[in-house]
Protein backbone atom coordinates (compact mmCIF):
# COMPACT_ATOMS: atom_id res chain seq x y z
CA UNK A 1 0.00 0.00 0.00
CA UNK A 2 3.07 2.32 0.59
CA UNK A 3 4.48 1.56 -2.60
CA UNK A 4 1.36 2.47 -4.58
CA UNK A 5 0.86 6.51 -2.40
CA UNK A 6 4.29 6.87 -3.08
CA UNK A 7 4.43 6.00 -6.83
CA UNK A 8 2.05 9.40 -7.55
CA UNK A 9 3.75 11.56 -5.37
CA UNK A 10 7.40 10.77 -6.71
CA UNK A 11 6.50 10.60 -10.49
CA UNK A 12 4.46 14.68 -9.98
CA UNK A 13 7.34 15.70 -7.85
CA UNK A 14 9.76 14.60 -10.33
CA UNK A 15 8.01 16.10 -13.02
CA UNK A 16 7.04 19.11 -11.58
CA UNK A 17 10.51 19.99 -10.38
CA UNK A 18 12.01 19.40 -13.63
CA UNK A 19 9.99 21.13 -15.21
CA UNK A 20 9.88 23.74 -13.00
CA UNK A 21 13.47 24.35 -12.95
CA UNK A 22 13.43 24.17 -16.73
CA UNK A 23 10.43 27.26 -16.78
CA UNK A 24 12.56 29.35 -14.58
CA UNK A 25 16.00 28.87 -16.62
CA UNK A 26 14.60 29.25 -20.28
CA UNK A 27 18.63 29.32 -21.05
CA UNK A 28 18.67 25.77 -20.25
CA UNK A 29 20.32 23.84 -23.16
CA UNK A 30 18.17 21.27 -22.76
CA UNK A 31 15.06 23.13 -22.82
CA UNK A 32 16.12 24.13 -26.69
CA UNK A 33 17.30 20.74 -27.57
CA UNK A 34 14.88 18.33 -26.48
CA UNK A 35 11.22 17.67 -26.01
CA UNK A 36 9.78 17.16 -22.84
CA UNK A 37 10.26 13.37 -21.35
CA UNK A 38 6.68 11.17 -21.61
CA UNK A 39 5.07 9.86 -19.21
CA UNK A 40 6.45 6.67 -19.97
CA UNK A 41 10.14 8.36 -19.10
CA UNK A 42 8.84 10.10 -16.60
CA UNK A 43 7.71 6.83 -14.76
CA UNK A 44 10.88 5.15 -15.51
CA UNK A 45 12.95 7.71 -13.59
CA UNK A 46 10.46 7.96 -11.09
CA UNK A 47 11.04 4.50 -10.49
CA UNK A 48 15.05 4.77 -10.78
CA UNK A 49 15.17 7.53 -8.27
CA UNK A 50 12.92 5.42 -5.64
CA UNK A 51 15.30 2.55 -5.84
CA UNK A 52 18.21 5.11 -5.42
CA UNK A 53 16.72 6.72 -2.18
CA UNK A 54 14.87 3.43 -1.05
CA UNK A 55 17.48 3.00 1.70
CA UNK A 56 17.16 6.34 3.00
CA UNK A 57 13.94 6.36 2.92
CA UNK A 58 13.30 3.43 4.70
CA UNK A 59 16.14 4.55 7.76
CA UNK A 60 13.33 7.42 8.18
CA UNK A 61 10.91 5.42 8.79
CA UNK A 62 12.20 3.46 11.43
CA UNK A 63 13.21 6.48 13.16
CA UNK A 64 9.39 7.51 13.17
CA UNK A 65 6.74 6.39 10.72
CA UNK A 66 5.62 8.34 7.56
CA UNK A 67 2.26 8.17 9.27
CA UNK A 68 3.48 10.11 12.18
CA UNK A 69 5.65 13.10 10.01
CA UNK A 70 1.89 13.28 8.04
CA UNK A 71 0.44 13.88 11.37
CA UNK A 72 -1.45 10.76 11.66
CA UNK A 73 -5.18 10.16 10.88
CA UNK A 74 -5.79 14.02 11.07
CA UNK A 75 -3.13 15.11 8.60
CA UNK A 76 -4.00 12.35 6.36
CA UNK A 77 -7.52 12.95 6.34
CA UNK A 78 -6.86 16.42 5.46
CA UNK A 79 -3.94 15.78 3.04
CA UNK A 80 -6.56 13.25 1.05
CA UNK A 81 -9.60 15.96 1.62
CA UNK A 82 -6.84 18.41 -0.92
CA UNK A 83 -5.98 16.01 -2.99
CA UNK A 84 -9.20 15.08 -4.50
CA UNK A 85 -9.77 18.77 -4.14
CA UNK A 86 -7.59 19.10 -6.95
CA UNK A 87 -8.40 16.08 -8.92
CA UNK A 88 -11.53 17.47 -9.37
CA UNK A 89 -10.00 20.79 -10.83
CA UNK A 90 -7.80 18.86 -13.43
CA UNK A 91 -9.54 18.45 -16.41
CA UNK A 92 -7.78 15.09 -16.96
CA UNK A 93 -8.75 13.75 -14.08
CA UNK A 94 -11.92 14.71 -12.71
CA UNK A 95 -14.64 12.79 -14.79
CA UNK A 96 -13.19 10.21 -12.55
CA UNK A 97 -15.10 11.21 -10.17
CA UNK A 98 -18.56 11.33 -11.88
CA UNK A 99 -21.20 10.29 -9.75
CA UNK A 100 -19.21 9.59 -6.78
CA UNK A 101 -19.19 10.23 -2.61
CA UNK A 102 -15.87 12.65 -3.25
CA UNK A 103 -16.03 12.83 1.06
CA UNK A 104 -16.16 8.93 0.74
CA UNK A 105 -13.34 8.57 -2.09
CA UNK A 106 -11.02 10.84 0.09
CA UNK A 107 -12.13 9.20 3.49
CA UNK A 108 -11.30 5.40 1.74
CA UNK A 109 -8.02 6.60 0.19
CA UNK A 110 -6.66 8.01 3.64
CA UNK A 111 -7.54 5.31 5.11
CA UNK A 112 -5.42 2.98 2.84
CA UNK A 113 -2.55 5.20 3.48
CA UNK A 114 -3.05 4.94 7.63
CA UNK A 115 -2.72 1.41 7.02
CA UNK A 116 -0.36 1.68 4.61
CA UNK A 117 2.58 4.24 6.62
CA UNK A 118 2.46 2.83 9.79
CA UNK A 119 -1.30 3.57 11.53
CA UNK A 120 -3.42 1.44 12.63
CA UNK A 121 -5.07 -1.00 9.74
CA UNK A 122 -8.47 0.77 8.98
CA UNK A 123 -8.29 -0.30 5.53
CA UNK A 124 -9.87 -3.81 5.56
CA UNK A 125 -13.15 -5.52 3.51
CA UNK A 126 -12.32 -3.13 0.57
CA UNK A 127 -11.60 -3.52 -2.97
CA UNK A 128 -8.00 -3.97 -4.37
CA UNK A 129 -6.67 -1.51 -5.55
CA UNK A 130 -6.77 -3.11 -8.91
CA UNK A 131 -10.75 -3.77 -8.29
CA UNK A 132 -10.97 -0.11 -7.55
CA UNK A 133 -8.89 1.12 -10.44
CA UNK A 134 -10.05 -1.42 -13.73
CA UNK A 135 -12.48 0.23 -15.36
CA UNK A 136 -11.00 3.69 -15.13
CA UNK A 137 -8.39 1.93 -17.65
CA UNK A 138 -5.79 4.86 -16.49
CA UNK A 139 -2.63 5.39 -18.47
CA UNK A 140 1.03 6.74 -17.07
CA UNK A 141 -0.04 10.19 -18.03
CA UNK A 142 -3.02 9.97 -16.08
CA UNK A 143 -0.69 8.64 -13.06
CA UNK A 144 1.83 11.20 -13.64
CA UNK A 145 -0.90 13.97 -13.80
CA UNK A 146 -2.41 12.36 -10.46
CA UNK A 147 0.76 12.40 -8.98
CA UNK A 148 1.04 16.32 -9.62
CA UNK A 149 -1.98 16.82 -7.77
CA UNK A 150 -0.72 14.73 -4.71
CA UNK A 151 2.61 16.82 -4.59
CA UNK A 152 0.53 20.07 -5.11
CA UNK A 153 -1.66 19.46 -2.15
CA UNK A 154 1.44 18.04 -0.14
CA UNK A 155 3.05 21.29 -1.05
CA UNK A 156 -0.34 23.10 0.01
CA UNK A 157 0.34 21.69 3.32
CA UNK A 158 3.34 22.13 3.92
CA UNK A 159 4.75 18.95 3.94
CA UNK A 160 8.78 18.80 3.99
CA UNK A 161 10.24 17.43 0.70
CA UNK A 162 11.38 13.90 2.50
CA UNK A 163 7.59 13.08 2.98
CA UNK A 164 7.11 14.44 -0.50
CA UNK A 165 9.33 12.23 -1.57
CA UNK A 166 8.58 8.79 0.32
CA UNK A 167 4.43 9.26 -0.45
CA UNK A 168 5.56 9.47 -4.26
CA UNK A 169 8.19 6.39 -3.84
CA UNK A 170 5.00 4.86 -2.32
CA UNK A 171 2.30 5.86 -5.15
CA UNK A 172 5.42 4.35 -8.09
CA UNK A 173 5.86 1.51 -5.96
CA UNK A 174 1.64 0.72 -6.20
CA UNK A 175 1.77 1.97 -10.08
CA UNK A 176 1.31 -1.31 -11.66
CA UNK A 177 -1.89 -2.28 -9.52
CA UNK A 178 -3.66 0.49 -10.74
CA UNK A 179 -2.04 1.60 -14.09
CA UNK A 180 -4.37 -1.05 -16.70
CA UNK A 181 -5.31 1.40 -19.64
CA UNK A 182 -1.68 0.84 -21.01
CA UNK A 183 1.62 -0.86 -21.50
CA UNK A 184 3.41 0.51 -18.69
CA UNK A 185 6.59 -0.13 -18.58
Amino acid sequence: MKKIIMTFVLAAALGSTCAAWAGEHPEHPAKKEAAAPSADDQVKGLEEMCAATAEARTARHAEKTLYERLGKEEGINRLTSEVVRLHLQNDLLKHMFDGLDNDEVAKQVADFMISGMGGPAVYKDRPTLTESHRDLKLTNADFMSAGGDVIQAMKNLEYGQNEIDEVVCALVGLRSMVVLGDAAP
